[in-house]
This record gives structure tokens, sequence and C-alpha cells, in this order.
């Protein structure tokens, strides 16, 4: 599980559906989430930031994100961040995993403050669920990760481990957590 908050605790208000707000029904393109003992964003997967600004302008088709970040992750998937009360990170800068990207907030088209979290497809504009690449389910509820998960993180963000796939290839090599545990803090 990735969760975009430095306390690893959120909850999910609006998941990836269709949904009525103000009276339209229209498919919601992202997750609507409120840290839980933090308001620090950050990043679910590294890449370069292609975006950090705020948008104001109501005739571009962005006002409704207010303040918002986007990142260019490395399987060319754009991740946004929207609504942030400010932000920490600049165009053309990389981030990676966990890295700090700003704070949850309430611009633009928002009823209070919470990060409205958005993945576009390559095409930058098909959109997909955060499910998969968050771990959390499409559904209104509070989410956090384990201890052990939350000890990966940190490894995560200190380099030791880069991406998923140093997981999905390197799982076998290990027959209990305990010693990939260990193993990973000898390196550090």
């Amino acid at each position: 599980m990735r969760i975009p908050f430095k306390s690893g605790k959120a909850k999910v208000t609006s998941p990836y559906a269709v949904r009525t707000l103000d009276g339209v029904t229209a498919m919601h393109t992202g997750y609507d989430i409120v840290g839980v003992g933090s308001n620090e964003v950050t990043a679910a997967e590294g890449g370069r930031v292609v975006r950090s600004r705020i948008v104001t302008d109501k005739a571009n088709p962005t006002w409704q994100w207010g303040n918002y970040v986007c990142i260019l992750t490395a399987y060319g998937q754009y991740h946004y961040y929207c609504h942030l009360a400010s932000r920490s990170v600049f165009e053309g800068q990389t981030v990676k995993m966990g890295d700090t990207l700003g704070v949850m907030g309430n611009t633009g088209y928002s009823f209070g403050a919470h990060l409205h979290f958005e993945i576009r497809d390559g095409d930058g504009e098909t959109t997909l669920s955060p499910e998969q690449l968050l771990g959390i389910p499409s559904s209104v509820g509070t989410y956090a990760l384990s201890s052990l998960e939350a000890d990966i993180a940190v490894l995560c963000r200190a380099g030791v481990i880069e991406t998923p796939e140093y997981w999905e290839q390197n799982a076998a090599r290990f027959k209990y957590v305990p010693e990939l545990i260990h193993k990973m803090a000898v390196k550090l």
C-alpha cells in the first residue's frame, strides 16, 4: 500500500467512481483523500515534476485543481496532486517515492482541505483508477500502512529499494521477511 501522506494514514472521502456533486452526475477521475495525522503530501511514485503551479483562470480547464503538482513517472503515467495549500517542488525537479510535494489544501473547486490524486495514462487524457498503484480500495474509508509497510517505505525513501519491480524481481530470493529487512538494514 502507498499512502501519499507523510503519516502513512489517510481517509478516502470520494473514490474513483461516478458521483453527483452540486447536482451534476459525472465520473470522479481520482481519489479525494484527507491525510490523518499529517497534511504533508508525498509522492506515491518517483519521477520528474512536469507541472508545479496554481491555476486561477476559469477559462483554463485545470482551474478546478487550483494549486497542483504533476509528476511524469518512469512508466509514462502522469500523477496529479491537486488542491494543495502550498507546493515544495518545482518544474524539472526529480523526486523519489515519499518525497514531500506540498501541503494538503482547499484551492480550486474544493469544499474543504483534501488532496485530489489522479492518474492519467501516457496520452495525458485517459484516467486510471489509483487503486492498483496505491493499493487502496476505491471506496470510502480510512487506510494506513502496516508497521512493516512503513519500514519498507522508509527504506524506499532512503534509496535502498527504488521501485516495486525490485520486489517483483527479488522476492523469491528471500524466504523470510525479517531476513529481507535485516539485509536491507545492513546496506544502510
